[in-house]
C-alpha cells in the first residue's frame, strides 16, 4: 500500500479497509530508495523497544520501580511480544503510539494524548477501543469537576487532527467517510473463519504464556479500588481493549499485542501488591515466581520466526516482467515493484466471487494463487464448486508456469498464453 501510495497507483496495491499511517511510513523508506522491509524491520524493533520501555515509564508514574520492571520483564519475555517485534504488522507501531497516549493521559497532557491516540487509530483501527473509555473518563472527571470540560474538548480535537483528513480522502475515494470503517467491520465478521477460535482462546493462551498473567485480575481489582484517574485510564483501556477480541471469531495472538503491556502492567502491580500482603519471605516468595516464569518463558522465545513458506513465490515474481497481475496474498509482491490489479480473496471469497473472478480472468496476464488463502466459507454450500469451476477454467485459459503443494496448501502460477 504505500508504495501504492507513492507511486500514485502505479506499484503495490490498494486495501480500503486498511488505515493509512503505517503503509505511509514503509512507502517513505521505498520512495527514498531505501528496501522499505529491511528499514520497517529496524523501525519495527525500535517502536518494540519503545513499548517496554514505555511499560516501565508508566508503571513506575502509576505504581513503583520494582512494579515497572516487571511489567518490562513480562512485555520482553512475551513470546508474542518478542516474534512479532520484528515483523511489520500494524501491532507494534499502532501499541506503541497508543502507549505515548496512555502515558501523556497519566501526566494529564490531553491534547497530546488525544493526538497519538488518533495517530494509533491510524495505524489500526482498533485502537479507537483503547481511546473511547478515556473519553468516557473525562466526562466523568468533568462531571466531577476533577478536570474541567476544556480537557475533554482538547482530547477529542486533537485525536481528530490525523482522523478528519483521512476522513476527507476516504469521502472523496467512495462518496463516505466511513466506508472503511463498514469494510472492515463486514471483513471481520464475515472473513477469516480459518482462524476461528472459542471464546476463551486468548484467556487460555495468555495464562500458558505466562501464567502470572491471572496476577491481572487482582491488579485491575487493587487498580479500581480507589478513585486514580492514572490507574482507572490503565484498567479501563485494558478492558476495552481486551474484550472485544474475545467475541471475534477470527483470533490470533498478535491481535493482542497493543492490549499485552496494559495487561503486564496490571500483572505486575497484582503480582507485587498480592506478595506485599503477605507477612514472611515476600521477596523469595516473588522472586521465586519470576525465576519460575523466566524459565518457562525463555525456551519458547522466537524472533522473527514467522515463517510464509512463499520463495515459491517471490522467486517467480522478481524475475516476471508481465503486467496485469492477479494474487491471492499481497505478500507474493513484497520483494519486486509489480504492481496488482486484484487481490483475489477481497474483501470476501465466496460464490460471487469466484464467478466474478471467473469471468474476468482474461483481463489478466499473470495469476498467482495460494489455496489456503481462499478457502470458501462454511456456510457458502455452491463456493467449493465454484472454486474448483474457477481453477479448472484457469488451467484450460492459462499456461500453468509453476506448481508446488505445502502441506494442505496448492501453489499455482498461471500465465496468459499468447497467440
Amino acid at each position: 500500500m504505500g508504495k501504492y501510495i507513492y507511486s500514485l497507483g502505479n506499484v503495490g496495491l490498494w486495501e480500503a479497509s486498511r488505515p493509512l499511517l503505517w503503509p505511509l511510513v514503509l512507502g517513505f523508506y521505498w520512495k527514498l530508495g531505501l528496501d522499505p522491509l529491511f528499514f520497517g524491520k529496524i523501525t519495527a524493533i525500535v517502536f518494540s523497544i519503545g513499548i517496554i520501555a514505555l511499560t516501565y515509564i508508566i508503571s513506575a508514574r502509576l505504581f513503583d520501580k520494582k512494579t515497572a520492571w516487571i511489567a518490562s520483564l513480562f512485555v520482553s519475555l512475551s513470546q508474542t511480544f518478542f516474534m512479532f517485534s520484528g515483523i511489520l504488522h500494524s501491532e507494534i507501531p499502532s501499541a506503541f503510539l497508543a502507549l505515548i497516549g496512555i502515558y501523556f493521559f497519566v501526566i494529564r497532557s490531553y491534547k497530546y494524548s488525544g493526538l497519538f491516540f488518533g495517530l494509533a487509530f491510524m495505524a489500526r483501527f482498533f485502537q479507537l477501543f483503547l481511546a473511547m473509555p478515556l473519553v468516557l473518563l473525562l466526562c466523568y472527571m468533568a462531571a466531577r469537576k476533577n478536570e474541567p470540560l476544556k480537557s475533554l474538548l482538547n482530547f477529542t480535537a486533537f485525536f481528530l487532527i490525523p482522523t478528519i483528513p483521512y476522513l476527507i480522502l476516504n469521502f472523496i475515494l467512495y462518496g463516505s467517510m466511513f466506508y472503511p470503517f463498514f469494510l472492515q467491520a463486514f471483513m471481520v465478521k464475515y472473513t477469516g473463519w480459518v482462524f476461528e477460535q472459542p471464546f476463551y482462546f486468548y484467556l487460555s493462551a495468555l495464562v500458558k504464556e505466562n501464567v502470572l498473567a491471572v496476577f491481572s485480575i487482582f491488579g485491575l481489582a487493587f487498580a479500581l479500588r480507589k478513585y486514580d484517574s492514572g490507574k482507572y485510564a490503565l484498567a479501563l483501556a485494558f478492558i476495552a481493549g481486551f474484550i472485544p477480541y474475545n467475541f471475534i471469531a477470527h483470533k490470533e495472538m498478535r491481535f493482542l499485542i497493543p492490549v499485552i503491556p496494559l495487561l503486564y502492567m496490571l500483572a505486575s502491580y497484582g503480582l507485587v501488591h498480592s506478595v506485599g500482603l503477605l507477612k514472611k519471605r515476600k521477596s523469595l516468595v516473588l522472586f521465586s515466581l519470576l525465576g519460575i516464569f523466566i524459565a518457562l518463558s525463555a525456551p519458547g522465545l522466537r524472533f522473527d520466526s514467522y515463517e510464509d513458506n512463499l520463495d515459491f513465490f517471490y522467486d517467480y515474481v522478481s524475475e516476471s516482467d508481465v503486467g496485469n497481475v492477479w494474487v491471492s496474498n499481497p505478500a507474493f509482491i513484497a520483494f519486486s515493484d509489480k504492481k496488482v490489479d486484484e487481490l483475489i480473496y477481497y474483501p470476501l471469497y465466496d460464490s460471487r466471487k469466484t464467478d466474478s473472478l471467473e469471468q474476468n480472468a482474461a483481463n489478466a496476464n499473470l495469476i498467482l494463487i495460494n489455496t489456503c488463502d481462499i478457502q470458501c466459507p462454511e456456510k457458502d454450500e455452491s463456493c467449493n464448486n465454484r472454486h474448483s469451476a474457477f481453477i479448472g477454467s484457469l488451467k484450460r485459459n492459462f499456461s500453468l508456469e509453476g506448481y508446488a503443494e505445502n502441506g494442505q496448501c496448492i501453489y499455482y502460477i498461471f500465465k496468459k498464453v499468447y497467440n
